[in-house]
C-alpha cells in the first residue's frame, strides 16, 4: 500500500514537472517566434526608408522633409519593443525619433548635419536588428 502511494505521488510530481517544462518550452518558442517576426517587420520598414538616404545623398534636404511617410510598424508594434534587446530598442527609438523630427521640418538647409544623421541612425538600427540574432539578411 505504501509503495502504491509513493508511486502515485512520484507519478504526480513527474507529471507536474513534465507539464511545466512543456508549457515553458511552448512559451519560449512563441516568444522567440514573435521576436523573430518583429525583427523582420522592422527590417522591412527600415529598408523602405532607403529613399531617404538617396534624397539626402543627392542634397535634396527640402524634398526629404515632405517625402517621409508615417512609420506603420513602429506605431503598431511599439508595445512589443520589449521583446528586442536594449541595443535594438535604443537604435530603433533613435531612428524613429529623428524621423518624426524630420517630417514637416522647416528650414532644412540650416540643419543638414542633423538630417544626415537620420540616414546614419537608420543604418545603425538595421545593423542592430541584423546582428541581434546572428544573421545578416
Amino acid at each position: 500500500m505504501v509503495e502504491t502511494a509513493v508511486g502515485f505521488v512520484l507519478g504526480a510530481v513527474i507529471g507536474a514537472i513534465a507539464t511545466a517544462a512543456g508549457s515553458y518550452l511552448l512559451y519560449w518558442k512563441r516568444e522567440r517566434d514573435a521576436t523573430r517576426r518583429l525583427r523582420q517587420a522592422f527590417r522591412q520598414e527600415l529598408r523602405a526608408y532607403e529613399h531617404v538616404d538617396e534624397i539626402v545623398d543627392d542634397g535634396g534636404y527640402e524634398r526629404v522633409t515632405t517625402s517621409v511617410e508615417t512609420p506603420v510598424i513602429y506605431e503598431s508594434a511599439a508595445g512589443d519593443l520589449g521583446l528586442l534587446t536594449e541595443s535594438e530598442i535604443g537604435k530603433l527609438v533613435a531612428f524613429y525619433s529623428s524621423l518624426y523630427w524630420l517630417r514637416g521640418l522647416e528650414d532644412p538647409e540650416d540643419k543638414k548635419e542633423r538630417i544626415e544623421s537620420v540616414v546614419e541612425k537608420r543604418r545603425a538600427a538595421l545593423e542592430a536588428l541584423d546582428g541581434a540574432n546572428g544573421t545578416y539578411q
